[in-house]
């Protein structure tokens, strides 16, 4: 049993990274004040293979989420266009090119799949049977401004819908994107979100972005604020 374990644990942790930001508090949660509903823009990149049936699907879970916090997040269709890159890490690279303009609070890129996915899946699929390891990576959000990341918005008969969905990783990385990092429990992160809607009523705050504190703890009270953090950087 105790050599069994290690593998256990391993299939543990692979399964809290993938389905959830920490482990929810209900009792603390409810008894936080979150203050009125309020509404933030993500402004939506998408492959030519996600349908709207698929967007809308997606913002229904996210915002019943949300919703225990009074907030929603409302689409924002930008474009549609084919891969910057096949990795992640040239999304993510795009994305940071890419200035938010006064539509958009969040910019989110919606990776769908192609023939070469399909052959990465069967790879690291390989790999994660054979030694436990996981390689794919189903979202991001750059953690210079916590303002624009990427989701795996489609994909099927992997042993990554066992675990998660596509639904499950836009929670995940949308907890991101208002500035929550990794936790076990949900605490650090509630008082997160409740401390940035309560930036909504900072007199420095551009009266037209939703406002962001980063997992560095930067508050972000304008789109000129996201330019020069990222810049920085």
């Amino acid at each position: 049993m105790s050599q069994q374990f290690p593998y256990y644990f391993l299939l543990l942790l692979f399964l809290f990274q993938c389905t959830t930001i920490g482990f929810h508090e209900k009792k603390i949660r409810e008894e936080m004040a979150f203050g009125e509903e309020s509404q933030f823009r993500v402004c939506l990149i998408a492959e030519p293979d996600i349908t709207k049936e698929e967007i809308s699907d997606l913002f229904k879970a996210w915002n019943e989420e949300l919703s225990f916090y009074q907030l929603k997040a409302l689409p924002v269709e930008l474009a549609v266009m084919e891969r910057p890159g096949f990795w992640g890490t040239d999304i993510l690279g795009y994305l940071m090119e890419h200035q938010l303009t006064k539509d958009c609070d969040r910019l989110l890129y919606l990776k769908g799949r192609t023939w070469g996915d399909i052959t990465f899946e069967v790879l690291t699929l390989g790999i994660f049977v054979g030694v436990g390891l996981k390689l794919e990576v189903q979202g991001a959000v750059e953690g210079q401004s916590n303002t624009r990341g990427y989701i795996k918005a489609k994909y099927i008969s992997t042993i990554q819908m066992l675990f998660t969905s596509p639904k499950s990783t836009l929670i995940h990385e949308g907890y991101h994107l208002l500035g929550c990092g990794h936790q076990l429990f949900m605490k650090e992160c509630y008082e997160k979100i409740r401390d940035v809607k309560l930036l909504l009523t900072d007199p420095n705050r551009d009266p037209n972005f939703f406002p962001v504190i980063t997992t560095r703890g930067k508050k972000i009270l304008s789109r000129d604020q996201v330019t020069t953090f990222t810049n920085k950087d």
